[in-house]
This record gives structure tokens, sequence and C-alpha cells, in this order.
């Protein structure tokens, strides 16, 4: 079911998770391009059509005295990819590639000389790439501009220069539009945004204190909502569609709690979390004043695990008896129910407190990892669960998903249905699997590494039909390996134990 496409990496390069590796793993017009970057820092920029023949190195650079990775941040801006090398002379600078040898060059030495360039955004906007160039200008206070490039030297330009006027914060596409704050202690926090026209910067706004390095934004409908955090007065939830009209309050949410880092969907809804006090609650919103509700309070420490139809489902765990709990509470409003409480055969250890590592949503079901902690930074394992939000529906699929404390296995659902993970099985290694949420629906897609050794798979990514990701192999290097994105799920699978 998953192959080898094309050896990219000289064999016995090693098979450590932290490379070298293809990386970086972009989709310009149906075609995919990623980069490498080998131990002595020689890097090669690719593209594939998904065959090894069709797999060939678009421009070399040879070894140099530079960081890891040296090449990286690949962009797609229509048919063309641009990307961020470090060279000695320049040190890290801007380039474009069109798919040819010769078509491949720098862009501009925007900061001349071998310093190099801080790039804390790059997005295709407008056709163009916009980027946020941090100039180290004032010890701690770093200069902020905004730049675009058509891929010319010419058309590389400056289009706005903040100075030394705040600390940048969340800066995200909202559309074509770029959107970010600035942070400044003495005005608050401004909000600015660029449209990709020739029209400079806009500012929307400035607000008090918005902490949005730990407070995150997020995307409903057509405007990008974000906190403001005043002491004494609380938490409001405020709203852009990057106009100043657009730009406004939506609420008041409490007089004393604050957000929690963590956001999450249910269909056009967006959900977030507050705290207060020992107290968290639950909310809802689609953008207006009247859509903003808070659901339900919980008098714990709780997460969001996900939603499913009409319900939001949450997790907490018992620090007593070291057990996840997983308890739902309606769209609507209300009907706090307890799910399930899932089993911990290590409870009676110590530090083997259970959390979920990761999250993923596919085919109506929620599907989460649960890892066990110990002492150290590494787990002691790590299970794969299930669930369509029902005590019976949510079933353990694998204990035995990769313990490292430097690789987390995957949840990468292939949006045909089902979700690819890796884990073990008796005898082998990590390798990769998938699942559709049941153990007759579970099984491994190839064996890449026969015997006890692990491929260690990962950066899975969809272009079209295919799924392409890398994988330690038989040559004992991280290869460029895919896979079909639709497929069925063969009879008399090997449940992963």
């Amino acid at each position: 079911m998953a192959s080898r496409v094309k050896v990219v990496v000289p064999p016995g390069s090693g098979s450590s998770v932290n490379g070298p590796y293809p990386e970086s793993l972009v989709d310009v017009q149906g075609t995919l391009y990623f980069a490498t970057t080998l131990v002595d820092r020689s890097a090669v920029l690719w593209r594939s059509n998904g065959t090894e023949a069709g797999t060939v190195p678009v421009k070399s650079f040879p070894p140099a005295a530079v960081g890891d990775p040296r090449m990286t941040g690949l962009v797609p801006v229509g048919n063309k990819v641009f990307f961020r090398l470090e060279d000695p002379g320049t040190g890290r600078e801007l380039w474009i590639s069109d798919g040819t040898g010769a078509g491949t060059h720098l862009v501009k030495d925007v900061t001349p000389g071998p310093e190099g360039t801080r790039f804390a955004f790059t997005a295709a906007q407008s056709g163009q790439l916009t980027f946020i160039r941090e100039w180290a200008f004032a010890p701690g206070n770093p200069q902020v501009e905004v730049w675009r490039s058509n891929g010319t030297a010419a058309g590389t330009v400056q289009v706005a220069n903040f100075g030394t006027l705040g600390k940048l914060h969340s800066p995200s596409m909202l559309g074509n539009t770029l959107l970010f704050f600035l942070e400044t202690p003495d005005t608050g926090t401004s909000l600015w945004r660029l449209d990709g026209t020739e029209a400079g910067p806009l500012h929307l706004g400035t607000f008090g204190p918005l902490a949005t390095d730990r407070y995150t934004s997020f995307e409903v409908g057509n405007a990008r909502l974000f906190f403001v955090n005043t002491p004494g007065q609380g938490t409001d939830l405020w709203r852009t569609d990057g106009t100043p009209a657009g730009t406004s309050w939506v609420k008041k949410l409490d007089a004393q709690a604050v957000p929690i880092t963590q956001t999450g969907f249910a269909g056009n809804l967006g959900l977030f979390l507050l705290m207060d006090g020992p107290n968290t609650e639950v909310w809802k919103t689609d953008g207006t004043p009247g859509g903003t509700v808070r659901l339900e309070t919980f008098g714990k420490f709780v997460q969001l695990l996900g939603a499913l139809n009409t319900s939001v489902y949450l997790y907490s765990m018992d620090p007593s008896t070291k057990r996840l709990r997983i308890e739902s509470v309606s769209l609507a409003g209300g009907g706090k129910t307890s799910v399930t409480t899932l089993p911990n055969p290590y409870a009676d250890q110590e530090d083997a407190y259970p959390g979920v590592q990761r999250i993923a949503t596919s085919g109506g079901k929620l599907y989460f990892s649960v890892a066990i902690g110990t002492s150290g930074p590494a787990p002691r394992e790590v299970s794969l669960w299930a669930s369509n939000g029902t005590a019976a529906g949510t079933v353990q699929l694998s204990h035995t998903l990769s313990t490292s404390d430097e690789y987390a296995s995957p949840l990468f659902p292939t949006g045909t249905g089902p979700v690819i993970f890796v884990a073990s099985k008796s005898g082998s290694g990590i390798e990769p699997w998938f699942t559709q949420g049941s153990a007759a629906t579970t099984g491994q897609l190839a064996e890449i590494r026969p015997g006890v050794g692990s491929s260690n798979p990962d950066g899975f990514t969809r272009i079209g039909n295919r799924i392409y990701f890398r994988a330690a192999d038989d040559t004992n290097s991280f290869q460029l390996w895919s896979m079909p994105a639709s497929f069925s799920c063969p009879a008399g699978l090997a449940e992963a134990k």
C-alpha cells in the first residue's frame, strides 16, 4: 500500500529522528517540492510528480559552514516556490525557484552581508510573497518591517516600517489579508492589516493588554476572533474582518476569567475555554454577541477533545486515581454528561499520570493518543483511542505507539475516512498503521524497515490523490515514501499489539 518514491538521502546517513530527511513538503500546483539538508550542510531542492523518474533535484548547494537546517520555509506562490537558504556570504536569505536549476536563484540579500535576515512570518498574498522581517535595531526591541516580493531583486520592497513601535504578535492570514498585533507597554496593543495591494498598512485599533503570546486567536466565518484581557476588568471577545468597520467588540465574557490557550471548532462555530479560579468555562461563538454563549462550567480543569454532531467533548485527569475522564456538554447549552473513564494499568506506579498527546477528527469519530508519564521526559506507554461519543463506542485501538521523548506518533486524517498513525507489533519497530476507528479496520500500512528497527514515519502531506511522507528504510536513511489517499481496509487485519 505504501512504497518508496526515491532514494533522496544518501544511504547510511542514519535513522535518527533528527534527520537528515526530506522536509518542508509543499504542493506547487500539483507538484511536490521538498528540501534535504545533509550532515555536511549540503542542501538540495527537489521536485516530484510522485514517480521515481519524476523525482529530480532542482538545484544542489555544496557543503558549507552554516546552520541546520540550511534550506527551509518553502512557500508556494503561483507556479513557483520561495524558500530560505543560508549561505556563508549572505546568511539566511530569500530564494525562489520555477522548478529549473537556471530559474532557482537568490531573490535579494535583504540584510546585506553574512548576518542574514530574520523572517518572522512568510505567506503568499496576491500572487507575491509577503514577509515580516525583524531586525535587531535595538537590543531586546527589534525593528518590525513588512516586505513584499515578486521574486526579483527590484520587486522585493519594503511596504511598511514600524520601527521599534512594539513587539510583534500573532501574524496570520485571513483570506488574502495579513493581520498582526504590535504590543507596547505604554500604549497597549495595536492591530494592523495589509491587504496585498499597493496601499500601505491600515491601523484597525488599539487595545489594552492582549497577551497574544499566550492567548490564541482563531478564525470563525470571515473573521478572526481574539481576546482582550484587562486587569481588574476581565476578558472581552473581539472580532475583525480586516476592515475598520468590521473590527468590533463582541462581548464581555467574564469579570475574572482568563482564556486558556486552546480553541476548537464545531462546524461553523468556534469553541474556547476560560479559567475562572478553579473552574473551567466552556464557550461557543459564531462571532456575534448573541451567538457567543457559555455552554457549561466545570469545577475543575478540563481541556477540549473535540466536537461531534451536537456535543462538545472534554477530558480531565483525576490526580487521585490517575485516570482520564471524558465528559460532554450540549452545543445547545448544559447537558453535562460523563461519557467514560479510561483505564490506567500503571495507576499504582509513581508519576504514571496520563495526558492526551495528539487529537484528530475523521469520519464522525474523535481520535486521540494518551501518554502515561514517568519521572523522566519519555512516557512509559502511549495508546490510541477512538470515540463516537459513547462509552461503548470509546475503544482502545493500540497501546504500542512511540514512547520516544523526541518523536510522538502522528495522527493524520487522510481526508477519505481512515486516520494514519504509527505503532509497533511484536518483533517489529515503529511503522505506519491506519484505522477507521475499530479493531476490524485497524492494520499496518507497510513494514518499511523489516525487523526490530523503526521507520519513524512523519511529515505526512496530501497532494492530490497521494499522501507523501518520510520514513527510515533499508537504506538506513530517511527517504521519500508515498501511498494512495483513498484505500479500502483489507480483510483479516492484525490489530496492533
